[in-house]
């Protein structure tokens, strides 16, 4: 009976911690129209990635065993267990936002695309 409740408790801290997450970069990225854009074009594009290796690693065995294929790069790929790939899935998300905050950050994103403050009284003679 232990090994289940830490299994819940354990699950319950993780979601717990990735709905604070979400709710930070949710919020991060709804206060400004640019950086929503930014926000969908990281997390799709990341996505894709992701769905398009996680399916050729699931597809590739498929291939090599129906073609006899026994030595060679998709050979490798064949015999990649899929529990460690979901290790690297999450360290590839961590590492993607982080270097999306980096260039975010020091590539001034935010000012390059935004839209410039008017200020109404410009023009105007006092």
């Amino acid at each position: 009976m232990t090994l289940p409740v830490i299994f819940a408790a354990g699950m319950s801290l993780l979601d717990s911690l990735d709905g604070c997450l979400m709710n930070f970069a949710y919020g991060w990225a709804v206060s400004r129209p640019v950086r929503r854009i930014y926000y969908n074009i990281v997390i799709t594009g990341l996505s894709v990635a992701v769905a398009l290796g996680i399916g050729s690693i699931e597809l590739i065995p498929i291939l090599v065993e129906r073609a006899g294929i026994s030595t060679g790069p998709l050979s490798a790929i064949g015999g990649i267990d899929l529990d460690s790939v979901g290790y690297t899935v999450v360290a590839l998300f961590l590492g993607t936002w982080v270097l999306a905050m980096g260039v975010w950050r020091f590539g001034h994103i935010e000012e390059r695309w935004s839209a410039p403050v008017r200020n109404p009284d410009a023009g105007r003679e006092g």
